[in-house]
């Protein structure tokens, strides 16, 4: 499998143009000129479309135009450290930090599982840092190559055997909370992903057990029916429709584009939470009973959904 990135498709501090329409011409224009696409208007045109549906740019200075189009013959990322930054509509500022994801319109499954590793890294700041301070194109792809294609990672060393003067194991702590999160984008490539990831690590901040089914270009396995049943709310962080929504029947859901779970990842998990404590909170549609996903239907739910509905109806 060929890399996804090469040196012919970087570009460092350069001035690619004053709109975001310019710097993803001259991005399609390195595809293109390495072989990797048959023209780049077409490329180019394709990743506009993919824009007009919602604009990639990021916080922190970070812009993500990316598509599936019949003109790429070969998955690649075209990088651009941009000289002057251009807007792509992030919330706060100018992008100065380009990449092109060009897929094939019948993307190969490999490529896109690569594609959705740099996606990834690019939610981690050390990653986004080192591609700020690359002083070679031959860095960049190396920096690129190790996100994509890491080494594998050492197996750990063993746990020391437990004796009997081992400390007593800690007491059960207080059942967590529970969100299930959908995330899903047009071309299934990077938002789906980088929401996914974000929501994650703010329900690792905030205590809550986040459980994630990603419906995205690589593939997706749904959640298992018992992790939805036990769920207290649900985030929906999606620019097309959630596959099978009716899994969630019942569920309080709080719902946006990508774009905010990327931004405000935090805020929709307490936002969930307190729907779920809203007994007049929007709820997602559909037949309950056969999809037991709602508090009081069906199978029951967790003890801690169970107190709360207990509560919320007077019930002592």
């Amino acid at each position: 499998m060929s890399p996804l990135i090469t040196t012919e498709l970087v570009a460092l501090d350069a001035d690619l143009g004053g709109e975001k329409a310019d710097v993803i011409r001259r991005l399609a224009a390195l595809v293109a000129g390495a072989g990797r696409a048959t023209g780049t208007s077409a490329l180019a045109a394709d990743a506009m479309a993919r824009e007009g549906q919602a604009a990639t740019g990021l916080p922190g200075g970070i812009a993500i135009p990316h598509c599936r189009s019949a003109a790429v013959t070969e998955a690649s990322l075209a990088f651009a450290r941009l000289s002057p930054p251009v807007d792509f509509g992030a919330p706060d500022g100018p992008a100065d930090l380009a990449f092109l994801i060009a897929a094939p319109a019948e993307g190969d499954a490999d490529h896109l599982t690569l594609l959705t590793a740099l996606a990834r890294a690019l939610v981690r700041p050390e990653f986004v840092a080192s591609l700020r301070s690359a002083s070679s194109a031959e860095e960049v792809v190396r920096l690129v190559g190790e996100v994509v294609t890491p080494a594998p990672a050492a197996a750990p060393a063993a746990a020391p055997a437990a004796t009997a003067s081992s400390s007593p194991a800690p007491a059960a702590e207080e059942q967590r909370r529970s969100v299930v999160v959908v995330s899903a984008c047009p071309t299934g490539i990077a938002h789906t992903y980088m929401a996914a990831d974000k929501l994650t690590a703010a329900g690792e901040a905030l205590g809550i057990d986040v459980h994630v089914e990603t419906q995205g270009s690589s593939g997706s396995t749904p959640l298992d029916p018992a992790v939805i049943r036990a769920a207290d709310a649900a985030v929906f962080a999606v620019d097309v429709g959630v596959k099978d929504r009716e899994r969630f029947a019942g569920l309080p859901v709080v719902q946006s584009g990508t774009k905010r779970a990327i931004n405000e990842p935090e805020t929709m998990l307490r936002e969930a939470l307190a729907a779920a404590e809203d007994p007049n909170a929007q709820r997602v549609p559909g037949d309950a009973q056969a999809h037991p996903a709602a508090a009081g239907l069906g199978q029951r739910p967790s003890t801690g959904a169970e107190i709360r509905r207990w509560l919320l109806t007077g019930i002592s």
